[in-house]
């Protein structure tokens, strides 16, 4: 590459999405589009508080072989809040995205985090119209195990209002909280997290987001995954604790893989974004 030649994720952002949206159940759902819709579909999903810009400088990646879309979820990014949220209503915001787009049985579906919560119980509710899922750095725990942190009992306050864009931006952090050695990606996320709203500016989430979730059955969901699927995992991830791998190993059947990509942290798409790319793209490979 020589001096003046853009780096990979100016490159990445230079290949600009279209914007379109789906009503789900009253609610406007908009989502990111890059690539040819002839192609099969590849749906990434993001995080919880998190919006559809996280994957702007990966979905490029993937545009040779596969319509991409990354649609914002209710409650988060440009989409509609609701009164209550579940994965269930996630899953559904997303199909709605997969029938408008007249996505089929190749289409892929990849998600981080919350994301990956998501992707399984599309996995286990609507497996036989998807070739595959995959669970990125999502945190699973067995049975009766003491969760380490319960979102809907957290005592969340509401959103802090801004006087302007800088004061916001200063205030953004990531949770769980990492060292990032990519500050140009986390710039990118931080610009789309944040908007403009009555009073000032603030983050674009409903604040009520967590009190207003209600956690799904994810063991009666890893008995009944209807594709294929795979899990990935960050080396120094504190989401995903030995006690998830563990449960999960024994949960899953010898055709699960599950890869730990070294040197990353929950947040591996601004953190090994490259390294992310590479192991999605050899399991994509396996499956088609």
């Amino acid at each position: 590459m020589t001096e003046n030649e853009p780096s990979w994720w100016q490159k990445s952002l230079a290949t600009k999405p279209t914007i379109e949206s789906v009503e789900v159940d009253g609610a406007r759902i908009e989502y990111q589009l890059w690539g040819d819709r002839s192609k099969p579909g590849l749906m990434l999903i993001h995080g919880a508080a998190a919006h559809a810009n996280w994957w702007d400088f990966i979905a490029p990646f993937f545009t040779d072989n596969y319509c991409v879309v990354a649609p914002h979820l209710s409650g988060m990014g440009n989409s509609d809040y609701r009164d209550g949220y579940t994965t269930a209503v996630f899953a559904k915001d997303v199909m709605a995205v997969y029938e408008q787009l007249g996505f089929d049985q190749r289409t892929l579906v990849v998600g981080h985090s919350l994301g990956g919560s998501v992707a399984m119980t599309l996995a286990a509710n609507y497996g036989d119209s998807l070739r595959a899922a995959v669970m990125v750095d999502s945190a699973v725990f067995p049975p009766g195990a003491d969760l380490p942190f319960d979102p809907t009992k957290a005592p969340y306050r509401p959103k802090t209002i801004c006087p302007d864009y800088e004061t916001a931006a200063e205030r953004f952090f990531l949770l769980p909280p990492q060292p990032c050695s990519n500050p140009h990606l986390l710039d990118h996320v931080v610009r789309h997290s944040i908007a403009e709203m009555e009073g000032g500016w603030s983050w674009k989430f409903d604040d009520k987001l967590f009190l207003n979730m209600t956690l799904h059955d994810t063991h009666a969901e890893l008995q009944n995954l209807g594709c294929d699927m795979a899990y990935l995992h960050a080396e120094h991830s504190i989401v995903v604790s030995e006690l998830v791998l563990d449960y999960l190993r024994q949960e899953f059947d010898s055709s699960v893989p599950i890869i730990k990509i070294p040197d990353a942290h929950h947040h591996l798409l601004i953190d090994q974004p490259i390294a992310l790319v590479a192991t999605l793209t050899t399991l994509f490979q396996s499956w088609h």
